[in-house]
């Protein structure tokens, strides 16, 4: 199984509830079946926390990983921070 990493900013989509996430630039996508919305479902891992979520199209060349609310809280991260998930296909 393939291992990906990326290092990003912490931005927020201002919409009626905030999400927060980072960009993931089109070469760090795995190459694997689309799901829902061109979504592709991965095992992200952040400092000590792992969890299951997706990554997501935002533009042409961009997706993106949205971080919960917990993962935030647990490792203590906020909008501006620089951070790196590690991640992998989810099976």
């Amino acid at each position: 199984m393939k291992h990906f990493k990326v290092t990003g900013t912490i931005k927020v989509f201002q919409m009626e509830a905030a999400w927060f996430y980072i960009d993931v630039p089109l070469i760090k996508v795995p190459k694997t079946e689309r799901r829902g919305w061109g979504s592709v479902p991965i095992m992200a891992t952040v400092g000590k926390t792992t969890w299951r979520t997706s990554i997501f199209p935002m533009k042409k060349d961009y997706y993106f990983i949205p971080l919960k609310k917990s993962v935030r809280k647990k490792e203590d991260m906020f909008e501006g921070d620089i951070i790196t998930i590690s991640y992998s296909v989810a099976q």
